[in-house]
């Protein structure tokens, strides 16, 4: 979700309290998981990789969502 001045990720169960990203979040670059990482999550999911100034900040999401979830 944007917000005027920060992004937050709320997920669809009550299951966990929404999370926000950092200010600044820039993304770097755009990937599939490693094996390692498609062992904790979906597999056919894409890591959007971003920076900001508080370090380094990994987005799982689908392929189809991609263009929801980027950084502007």
């Amino acid at each position: 979700m944007m917000g005027p001045a920060t992004m937050t990720w709320e997920p669809r169960t009550k299951a966990g309290a929404p999370v926000s990203l950092p200010a600044g979040l820039r993304q770097v670059s755009l990937r599939s998981p490693s094996l390692r990482e498609a062992m904790k999550i979906n597999g056919g999911s894409r890591i959007v990789e971003c920076t900001s100034s508080e370090g380094a900040v990994l987005i799982a999401v689908m392929p189809n969502e991609v263009d929801h979830v980027l950084p502007r």
